[in-house]
């Protein structure tokens, strides 16, 4: 055996021979000390130590807590008729169904365009953990910083030239934002494709102590599988978001249109004071550029009033409802506006009763926000864990 590949440590954890040679010279040349456990049982200990920290986060805001943990037995106590539920992806994910926005990111490669596009120019820190939002966080000051450049591979000349080509001009704009276009054009496409192969992993019905069946329901994904798993009656169900089933609509997802600081004011004041301004048509282009961006974000925002105006008539049906069961939502900030609606159309807005899912404790965080921002006080609200 070469000297690099002996080992010159026993782990104290499992007793497994790790460290050669090369790791060594690499901690002394670091400063580093030498470690005592081998690698898996040092990400082990890690793992551990991240999921103590998260229980106690969880045990020191329930302990705090303004809400009431709801009994199961509750909801369904209530009139199935005077009963909504809420259902967003976290109930296709408790049935198996791989929905989350990092498996639509697998089922892309690495290479494809769209994704590169995505993980290229979204400035978000971990755009796939809230991917709609993210579509508002676009990098459009890297993308304006290329025009310059494209100007020179199509030798965009000054407006004034015999040899100015209007042709080359907007052909330089259009290479600079390709990313958006990229986005505008394949996000549709692919995730329609990708939602059309979801189906479920588990036969188990986890939530049949809590759903009644006669009730109404708002489903925010666009899968079947209340209808399948639980068999409500499809007549019950408002698919808020279009369903899959249906080929003639286009599945609505975006961001909300006010999380980014970039869309509010004239979309020729991006940043192009601070850009290299060669000349007057220098200056267009950025104008130019800009209303492309514009066009980016509005393109990718989600019509949520849209979605209101085309179905007032089914948000008026809620005016007697007194009980919301909200099971898997994430209550992003994206989706207020409906149950703004939903609240606006009650009759009885103060005797209106929450019943709300978590799953962690950034869920309680996200309930404290959504409760403060809609109004809803805290005693109207009871949590039930998934």
């Amino acid at each position: 055996m070469s000297d690099e590949k002996m080992f010159l440590l026993k782990c104290k954890e499992c007793d497994a021979e790790f460290f050669t040679e090369g790791e060594n010279n690499f901690y002394r040349k670091k400063g580093l000390h030498t470690p005592k456990r081998c690698k898996a049982c040092r990400e082990k200990r890690k793992a551990q130590h991240e999921r103590s920290l998260k229980e106690k986060e969880q045990e020191n805001i329930l302990s705090n807590l303004q809400f009431e943990q709801a009994e199961e037995t509750e909801m369904l106590l209530a009139d199935p008729n005077t009963v909504l539920y809420i259902i967003g992806n976290g109930f296709d994910l408790m049935h198996g169904v791989p929905s989350s926005y990092y498996n639509f990111r697998d089922s892309m490669s690495r290479r494809n365009e769209l994704r590169e596009a995505l993980e290229m120019y979204v400035e978000k820190e971990n755009l796939w953990a809230d991917f709609e939002e993210s579509l508002a966080y676009l990098n459009d000051e890297a993308m304006l910083g290329t025009l310059n450049d494209w100007m020179d591979i199509f030798d965009v000349k000054e407006q004034h030239d015999d040899d100015f080509s209007a042709a080359d001009f907007f052909m330089a704009a259009e290479a600079a934002m390709s990313p958006t276009q990229v986005i505008m054009r394949e996000l549709p496409k692919r995730f329609r494709k990708w939602i059309d192969t979801l189906k479920p992993t588990v036969s188990n019905k986890p939530l049949e102590q809590i759903i009644n069946t006669q009730s109404m329901f708002i489903n925010f994904n666009y899968t079947e599988f209340l209808e399948i798993i639980y068999r409500i009656p499809k007549k019950n169900i408002f698919y808020i978001h279009a369903e899959r089933r249906d080929k003639n609509k286009e599945l609505i997802l975006g961001h909300s249109g006010i999380a980014n600081r970039k869309i509010d004011g004239n979309p020729r004041k991006l940043r192009s004071n601070q850009l290299r301004m060669k000349n007057q048509t220098t200056y267009d282009l950025h104008e130019t550029a800009g209303y492309q961006l514009s066009n980016y974000y509005e393109s990718t925002a989600k019509k949520s009033n849209v979605v209101i105006e085309a179905n007032k008539e089914t948000f008026m049906s809620f005016s007697d409802v007194e009980t919301v069961v909200v099971i898997g939502h994430s209550l992003s900030v994206v989706d207020y506006p409906y149950f703004k609606e939903i609240i606006r159309n009650n009759r009885n807005l103060s005797n209106m009763k929450w019943y709300i899912s978590w799953y962690s404790a950034s869920d309680i965080k996200r309930v404290d926000a959504f409760a403060k921002t809609l109004g809803i006080q805290p005693k109207q609200i009871k949590l039930f864990k998934v």
